[in-house]
């Protein structure tokens, strides 16, 4: 059993040592890539951060990969147009957008206290702790320590919370048009 357990460590470690050097090597360039390919670089940074995900499960999986830098940007362009062909592109609010609206005078621009508590009625408990987090700016990564969840659980708990308020919102935000 503790050679199971020795063993496994030691896989997570290589996985996560290959990760480092591949974001080391790979992250400027996808980065940018990203950013021009989504035109919005909280959109940018969340796809690169899931493109690496799935890279470390891959590693974990003890998949060989030929050329990372050709895997990486494949995974990172097919990330991206699968989020150009969901609905939820089309109408995607942006919680970021919707705080810095320009106004005129900072009674016209919708303070976090008034749209926060509309955006978040009907969202689960964790929804709403994991959108908070975001909102003030925490990363995957962050939210995922902090709430004691897995990486991409913290994913699916913002798309689902992101889905329920744009299914509400009149506003509309389309990054990929």
């Amino acid at each position: 059993m503790q050679e199971d357990v020795n063993s496994r460590a030691e896989e997570v470690a290589v996985a996560r040592q290959a990760v480092l050097e591949a974001y080391k090597a790979h992250a400027g360039d996808l980065t940018a890539r990203a950013v021009v390919l989504t035109r919005n670089r909280g959109l940018a940074q969340d796809v690169l951060q899931e493109t690496f995900l799935r890279f470390f499960l891959t590693k974990m999986h003890g998949e060989k990969i030929a050329d990372e830098g050709a895997w990486l940007r494949r995974v990172m362009f097919s990330l991206i147009k699968d989020w150009k062909r969901s609905s939820n592109a089309e109408d995607l609010v942006s919680l970021q957008d919707v705080e810095s609206m320009p106004a005129q005078n900072a009674d016209e621009r919708p303070s976090q206290a008034t749209w926060f508590p509309l955006a978040a009625r009907g969202l689960a408990p964790r929804e709403l702790e994991c959108l908070k987090l975001r909102v003030e700016g925490f990363d995957y990564r962050e939210i995922a320590s902090e709430m004691r969840i897995r990486i991409g659980t913290v994913g699916v708990l913002l798309n689902r919370a992101m889905q329920k308020i744009k299914q509400r919102s009149p506003v509309k935000n389309r990054p990929f048009s």
